[in-house]
């Protein structure tokens, strides 16, 4: 695994995110990050440890100069192990008595992905992967706010919808010492990763959505590593925020008021990306504007923090977690499953799918038993006195009530069309209860730009409009749980707490500021790559206005409906 100095002095921060509300819990916070820029190494010691086991001198894989960008690409030694050095130009492994061996320094005729092999005193194996990527003379002197990607390969970028990953180099630059990004430089981070177009409208988008896998030096296994001072994993999505998000924001809005409301939503950060293809120089041309890099929704310990259900769990207590699912439609080669319906009771727009386990290693006792548990939880919504007739137990010892409501909250504050029924996430851990969550996918949300399910600041859902949105109050399992008075005044009171609290106009209107200072020198940048998709109002100001005003609008509706006697219906 590459580790560069910056990382291995700590300067990466790996707390949960803070809770105070003025506090964005992201990467992308306003503040700016600090640390000096690496020196010129960058080993990755893949026996573990950096010392040989005889003499205790640390031997490590060094590159000098270190990726980076460059105007002009320079000569590269390799060395800082005793043994034999092996490396490679042209994206294969090295091979010990096979591959060139770094002797002297190595001529660099154009951007390059650089992969060594070397071997200690002791006989341990060392090694790192990294691109040293040459600039276009327009590009030089690029100087921003925000961190940049720079995804780089000798084949062709994905362009369509896959779930094959094409093979990259990525390379992460960051403020130097926490005031600037600027072109060329030394990376923060460079190594191997895999990139494909994901998302299901948007994958069509000439502005693409990517999934990112960090990979090994050696392999295409995933790489644990931090990104832009994000818990390290090796699982990243890069949304493309676009035609229905031109404030750029509405994901990592969504997700930081369900981080700061105490429930876990993806970390995000923004960035300036560049995908650049066929071994070229990096230019303006490769340029794809502003992304929200974001974790992906996936089982582990800075992530959905449930215990991993292992192909043999397949019993009580085991088998009861973790389980990861979804209401979504499914992809390719998933059958997916129904569950929880109560006969027809309870309605679910989309059927479910696994995350974790995926449905291919699934055992049968692991579905028979996850589909068992959603069909008791549907019978006992829709039994009398919310219990079932034959096991005795109520729904509130099925489900973390206070998770479905604090999920129903954040959904119907951003007044999200596709709430629960895409993108519907569940989760449970070991002899837990199901909990909904986490929350994902807010672009069309919030008065948006090319959808107008989410025009109007009032209604809960946009019901009264179009029937190709979510009811809010009657969809799956909140079909029944709405029908309990209890449920009702949780529900109610904990919305109060939230609009006094979070959701008040001042904290999101400080989460949003915090954002609109990291991205309004970067946005008029995006917006001029993709002149299809002006900012409306003349400005991208415009747009964080309006998302301003939305919000506020949107709290004070929901507020006035809380003072009358029945909240639900607003009367």
């Amino acid at each position: 695994m590459l580790i560069l100095a910056s990382l291995l002095a700590g300067c990466r921060d790996e707390t949960s995110p803070p809770a105070d509300p003025h506090s964005v819990p992201t990467a992308d916070t306003g503040t700016p990050h600090t640390g000096a820029a690496p020196p010129a190494h960058s080993g990755r010691a893949t026996a573990g440890t950096a010392a040989t086991a005889d003499t205790g001198v640390v031997e490590d894989l060094v590159a000098s100069p270190p990726p980076g960008t460059f105007d002009v690409l320079p000569e590269l030694t390799l060395s800082g192990v005793s043994g034999t050095i092996v490396y490679t130009l042209d994206g294969t492994v090295p091979e010990f008595g096979a591959s060139a061996e770094a002797t002297g320094p190595i001529a660099l005729t154009g951007s390059t992905l650089v992969r060594a092999r070397g071997l200690t005193a002791a006989g341990e194996e060392r090694s790192f992967a990294g691109a040293w990527l040459a600039l276009d003379p327009g590009l030089s002197g690029f100087d921003g706010e925000l961190p940049v990607l720079i995804a780089w390969t000798d084949v062709a970028a994905p362009v369509d919808k896959s779930d094959v990953f094409t093979p990259f180099s990525l390379s992460v630059f960051e403020r130097t010492a926490g005031v600037r990004t600027v072109l060329p430089a030394t990376a923060a981070d460079s190594g191997r990763a895999g990139l494909r177009v994901r998302g299901s409208s948007t994958a069509g988008y000439a502005k693409h959505p990517y999934r990112l896998e960090l990979w090994d030096d050696l392999d295409d296994e995933d790489r644990d590593d931090q990104l832009l001072g994000m818990p390290s994993d090796g699982d990243w999505v890069l949304a493309a925020p676009a035609d229905f998000d031109r404030a750029l924001m509405r994901n990592s809005l969504a997700f930081a008021l369900s981080n700061n409301a105490g429930r876990w939503a993806p970390r995000s950060a923004f960035a300036e990306v560049f995908v650049a293809e066929l071994g070229e120089t990096v230019g303006w041309d490769d340029y794809v504007g502003v992304y929200e890099v974001l974790e992906r929704i996936e089982v582990g310990n800075d992530r959905v923090d449930i215990t991993q259900l292992e192909p043999g769990d397949v019993a009580e207590p085991e088998v009861t977690g973790g389980w990861l699912f979804k209401e979504d439609r499914l992809g390719p080669g998933e059958y997916g499953f129904a569950a929880g319906g109560a006969g027809g009771l309870l309605q679910f727009q989309q059927p479910f799918a696994y995350e974790s386990p995926k449905e291919s290693v699934l055992a049968p006792e692991q579905a028979a038993w996850l589909t068992a548990e959603l069909d008791e939880l549907g019978v006992a919504l829709t039994s009398p006195g919310f219990v079932h007739p034959t096991t005795g137990r109520h729904y509130d010892d099925l489900v973390d009530v206070d998770a479905f409501i604090d999920h129903h909250l954040i959904n119907v504050f951003t007044k999200n069309p596709d709430a629960f029924r895409l993108s519907g996430y569940f989760h449970q851990d070991r002899l837990g209860e199901l909990a909904a969550g986490p929350v994902w996918d807010f672009d069309r949300t919030m008065g948006c730009a090319s959808d107008d399910r989410a025009d109007d600041p009032t209604g809960w859902d946009a019901s009264g409009t179009t029937s190709d949105t979510t009811f809010v109050f009657d969809h799956g399992f909140y079909g029944g749980l709405f029908d309990d008075p209890v449920f009702r005044d949780r529900w109610a009171a904990r919305l109060q707490d939230l609009l006094d609290t979070e959701l008040s106009v001042p904290n999101v209107h400080a989460v949003i500021d915090g954002f609109a200072l990291r991205l309004d020198e970067a946005a008029p940048r995006n917006a001029r790559q993709w002149p299809d998709w002006p900012p409306r109002g003349g400005s991208w100001q415009a747009e964080v206005d309006s998302l301003k005003a939305w919000t506020e609008a949107r709290h004070d509706w929901m507020q006035a409906c809380l003072t009358l006697p029945d909240p639900i219906a607003c009367r």
